[in-house]
Parts: C-alpha cells; structure tokens; sequence
C-alpha cells in the first residue's frame, strides 16, 4: 500500500471515529435542552479537542507518523468543529444576538488556544 493511501486510510478511520464522537457530545447536548445547546457543544469540543491537540502533538513530531495522522489528522480533526463554528457564530448573528456572537467567536478562539497552550505545557511535565 503506498504512503498516500495508507495516510488517507488513517485519516478517514480516525476521522470516522472523530466525527461520531462529535455527534454523540452533539446528541448528549440536545437531551440537556437550551436553544442554544448546539453551540455550546460545539464551543465543548473545539476547547476539548484544542487541549487534546496540544497535549498529544508533541509524542508524534514527523507528519508522517501512522499515530499523528489517525488520532491528530483524524480523530481529533473530524471531532473538532470549525466550520460548525462558524455556522453558529453566522447563526447568532442573524437572529441579532450580536453580543452572544462576539463573546462566543472571541471565547473560542483564545480559549482554544489557551487549551492547546495548557495541553503542550502539560505535555512537557510528562
């Protein structure tokens, strides 16, 4: 099996994986009720899936490696959710929620990158 097949077969297993979880937190989120569950699962899984991100990168340095491409590539690639992000950001925009909107679009993205931050740095004390 060639290099680019055998990435492309790890990516979609874990983006398999990856995807199902997000519907399952997706899911799991709507029975808790809100009108706004969704986004707040969505906001739920990219600050989970930056820390994890964080956190796992550094075991697997070379892009190449089976490991990065099915948990980073796949799993955690198909379970974080920037383009519903963007959706719900444009969502809350629409229906005039325009302080929701900033607040959700500026939490998520420092957040995020505060819990990718805290996940390499927890990395480093392993």
């Amino acid at each position: 099996m060639t290099e680019a097949l055998s990435g492309f077969l790890l990516a979609g297993a874990g983006g398999f994986l990856g995807a199902g979880l997000r519907y399952l937190v997706g899911w799991f989120s709507a029975l808790a009720g809100g009108s706004c569950s969704h986004i707040w699962a969505t906001f739920a899984v990219n600050m989970l899936g930056s820390f994890c991100i964080g956190l796992l990168s550094p075991f697997w340095i070379s892009p190449r490696h089976p490991m990065r491409i099915f948990v980073l590539v796949g799993v955690l690639g198909g379970f974080t959710t920037f383009s519903s992000f963007s959706a719900d950001t444009l969502h809350l925009l629409q229906s005039g929620r325009w302080g929701w909107a900033l607040a959700y679009a500026v939490g998520s993205v420092v957040l995020g990158l505060l819990a990718a931050g805290g996940g390499f740095a927890l990395h480093s004390y392993m």
